[in-house]
């Protein structure tokens, strides 16, 4: 029997936490039309992820993916090279943390429409720092413990960092691939990432957890970071999409933190005041839905007197006027 719809449900009760998130997800989709993209007509399944929130200033760790139809990238891929061309013809890369680049600020605009066209899903999972770990119900993940034994020499919040980030991709795959798709997973070159050998526990690690989220056998699986593009800037490009996203969501967080606004509630959180210019272009670019390129931002915080964890929507409200000035 064919679905009718865009996110397979995972309906893995014993999996607690993971299931609630599917389950919300498959509200999302009921309620609100065209919001999950159908990404299994293509024989690729891409995903790039990035990361922001590890500065002291922030509350919350940003873990930002974009989940896309590789062949449905046409659009994209002709409106990026013509920005390329135009604007950043030199090879620089868009990130965050660089546009204070002139040339970058001023490809910035054109960038983000060109993101638009991506038929895919950004998803951006906000994590409160209070948190230590997501699999223990109290303190950091233990690296003595029977089988991690080779990941002993990791730090434990990087390793915790890994494991988050290869959860989050694995229960979106199970979500939204089909069968036999390829997959390629390019991510940001950070600690996760850092060199050959944590690449290989990378992927490694992606194989034995995927496995148990999985209902469907994939093609084949490649995963690599930003350093694998060639002079084309073609993944590089793609990956910047989770990079701006992750760092403008984290940077809203700070300031709104420090205005005493934070979200108490699953609603529309409006823009703070004195964002930089940069987080304000790209949060009124984030805050529609009515692009190919569809988005959802989730925020994850312990609740209190408890061992237990909340999780909760979040929808940003974009404006032109002095909400982001």
């Amino acid at each position: 029997m064919i679905s009718l719809h865009n996110w397979r449900a995972l309906n893995k009760p014993d999996f607690g936490f993971m299931n609630l998130f599917s389950e919300m997800i498959e509200s999302v989709e009921r309620k609100e039309r065209n919001a999950i993209p159908d990404l299994r007509d293509g024989d690729l399944f891409f995903v790039a992820s990035d990361y922001s929130g590890e500065h002291d200033s922030a509350e919350y760790q940003s873990l930002s993916f974009l989940l896309a139809d590789w062949q449905q990238c046409g659009a994209w891929e002709a409106m990026r090279r013509g920005l390329r061309g135009k604007y950043l013809a030199d090879g620089r890369r868009m990130s965050f943390k660089t546009l204070r680049d002139k040339r970058k600020m001023e490809a910035l605009g054109s960038f983000l429409s060109a993101a638009n066209t991506v038929v895919g899903l950004s998803v951006s999972i906000l994590i409160d720092k209070r948190i230590d770990s997501l699999f223990r119900e109290s303190g950091q993940i233990d690296l003595s413990e029977p089988g991690l034994e080779e990941f002993s020499h990791w730090k434990e919040k990087s390793f915790e960092k890994m494991l988050r980030v290869v959860h989050l991709v694995s229960f979106f795959l199970a979500g939204l691939s089909r069968a036999g798709q390829d997959v390629l997973w390019i991510t940001d070159e950070d600690e996760i990432a850092a060199n050959d050998d944590r690449l290989r526990q990378l992927t490694k690690l992606f194989g034995n957890v995927s496995g148990h989220y999985l209902s469907h056998n994939m093609g084949h699986f490649r995963c690599g970071t930003t350093k694998c593009d060639d002079r084309s800037r073609q993944l590089e490009d793609l990956a910047s999409i989770p990079d701006l996203v992750a760092g403008a969501l984290s940077e809203v967080l700070v300031t709104s933190n420090e205005q005493g606004i934070m979200p108490s509630s699953s609603l529309f959180v409006f823009g703070p005041r004195n964002v930089q210019g940069k987080t304000a272009e790209i949060m009124n670019w984030f805050s529609t839905d009515l692009e190919p390129l569809k988005r959802l931002v989730y925020v994850i915080e312990p609740v209190e007197n408890s061992s237990k964890l909340s999780l909760k929507r979040v929808r940003f409200h974009g404006s032109n006027d002095s909400d982001w000035a």
